[in-house]
C-alpha cells in the first residue's frame, strides 16, 4: 500500500519538542504568563500593529471582539455565507442577529454587492461586519471602497483571518491589519499551531484593554479580585505558547514551502474536468489548496483509492441545519452554493515532500469523470 497522505497533519519538529521540553524542565507554571506576553509580542511585531491579545481559541477571539465592541442582543452583524461556523456562531452566541450575504468567486471573499445590498435591506443599520480573508485571499475589489462604505455606514470592520497568518493585501499590510481588529487562529491545520489557540491584533487601544480585561474575569489586572465588569475565563496558557513561538520562528519557511507546492501543483494539473483555485502568491499564502470540480465525488473516490485523503469544502451556512429558523434558511446565494457542491481540500500540509505533491498530480491528471 502507498504511503497515506492526509488532507493535512500539524508540523511538529524537533526543535518544537525541545522547546517544549525545555520550558517545562524550567519550572515555568504552565498557566498564562511571560511565555504568552511573548507570544503577543511577536504576533504584533511581525504583522506591524499595536498590539496583541492571546486566547484559547479562535472563535473566542470573535466572540470577544464581539462583546468587546458591546455588541449583543438587538445588533446584527454581515457574515459571509461561505466561511467556517465560527464565525456565525460567534455571532449568535453574543445574542446578536446573523445576516447572511454571499461571496464572491474566485476569491471566496465577502461579496461587495451583496454585502451592500444585505446592509440596505436592513431596517436597523448592522452594527458590524465579518471580512473573512478565504485561504489567505483578499478581495478582487479596491479595499478602500469597502472601508469608506462601512465607514461612511457606521459599521465596525472584523477581520477573521483564523486562515491567514503570513498573507497580505497588495499594498503590504498584513491580513487583520485594516479593521478594528483581525482575529487568527492556532488550530492543527493552521500555518502555525498549538494544538488550539487565537490571536486578536489590534490598533484600538480601548478595544485592547477591554478585551485583556474581558478574557480574565473582567479584572482591572491579574493578581486581584476586582472586577471592574462581568468577563471569563478565556486565558491561554505558557506551554502552548512556547510551542507557539517555536513555529512562529520559522513561519518564512513554512509559507515558501506552502507556496512552493502549491505553484507546482497549480502548474501540472492538465484535466480539463478540474480548475484548481489560484492564490497570489507574491502576497498570499494559501492555506489549503483547493480544486473545484462538478465531479467531486467521484474524484474524492478515485484518489482514496490511491491513499490520497480529501476534504470538502465549506457547505454554505444558510441551509444547514443549525440555522433553520433563520430568516435566510432558503435563501439562494449563488456562489456560496457552487463553491458548497464543488469546491475540494487536497492534500496541504507542509509536510509534503516533492515527490507527495508529483503523486497528487499524477493522480489528478489520470482522473476520468465516471
Amino acid at each position: 500500500m502507498r504511503k497515506t497522505l492526509n488532507q493535512y497533519e500539524p508540523d511538529i519538529t524537533e526543535a518544537d519538542i525541545k522547546a517544549v521540553s525545555e520550558y517545562l524542565r524550567s519550572g515555568g507554571y504552565v498557566t498564562e504568563f511571560r511565555k504568552t506576553r511573548e507570544l503577543e509580542k511577536s504576533i504584533s511585531d511581525y504583522c506591524q500593529i499595536k498590539d496583541t491579545v492571546i486566547f484559547p481559541n479562535g472563535t473566542l477571539s470573535l466572540f470577544a471582539i464581539l462583546k468587546s465592541l458591546n455588541i449583543g442582543q438587538g445588533d446584527s452583524v454581515i457574515v459571509p455565507n461561505y466561511t467556517m461556523a465560527a464565525t456565525a456562531f460567534a455571532v449568535v452566541e453574543t445574542g446578536a442577529e446573523v445576516i447572511f450575504c454571499d461571496i464572491e468567486i474566485p476569491s471566496c471573499c465577502i461579496c461587495f454587492d451583496s454585502f451592500v445590498e444585505a446592509v440596505n435591506k436592513q431596517r436597523k443599520k448592522p452594527k458590524a461586519v465579518m471580512l473573512m480573508n478565504a485561504n489567505g485571499r483578499y478581495p478582487s475589489y479596491d479595499m478602500n471602497n469597502f472601508l469608506s462604505f462601512c465607514k461612511k455606514e457606521e459599521i465596525k470592520v472584523i477581520e477573521d483571518s483564523a486562515q491567514s497568518l503570513g498573507s497580505y493585501y497588495q499594498d503590504g499590510k498584513h491580513m487583520g491589519t485594516y479593521g478594528i481588529a483581525g482575529s487568527f487562529s492556532f488550530s492543527m491545520p493552521k500555518i502555525i499551531t498549538a494544538g488550539q489557540g487565537g490571536a486578536v491584533i489590534s490598533n484600538d487601544e480601548e478595544l485592547i484593554t477591554r478585551l485583556r480585561s474581558y478574557r480574565d474575569f473582567g479584572r482591572l489586572s491579574g493578581g486581584n479580585d476586582i472586577h471592574k465588569e462581568i468577563g471569563l475565563n478565556l486565558k491561554y496558557t505558557d506551554l502552548q505558547s512556547t510551542l507557539a513561538l517555536s513555529q512562529l520562528s520559522r513561519i518564512n519557511k513554512l509559507a515558501e514551502t506552502k507556496k512552493r507546492n502549491f505553484k507546482y501543483l497549480f502548474n501540472s494539473v492538465e484535466s480539463e474536468h478540474l480548475y484548481i483555485n489560484k492564490n497570489d502568491l507574491e502576497h498570499t499564502t494559501p492555506w489549503f489548496y483547493e480544486l473545484i470540480t462538478p465531479h467531486r465525488e467521484s474524484l474524492i473516490n478515485w484518489l482514496s483509492k490511491d491513499n490520497i485523503f480529501t476534504r470538502n469544502m465549506y457547505p454554505e451556512l444558510n441551509r444547514q441545519s443549525a440555522f433553520s429558523n433563520h430568516p435566510q434558511h432558503l435563501e439562494n446565494f449563488k456562489n456560496s452554493n457552487f463553491i458548497s457542491h464543488n469546491g475540494l481540500w487536497l492534500p496541504s500540509h507542509p509536510k509534503l515532500k516533492k515527490n507527495d505533491i508529483e503523486r497528487i498530480v499524477e493522480a489528478l491528471n489520470a482522473f476520468r469523470p465516471i
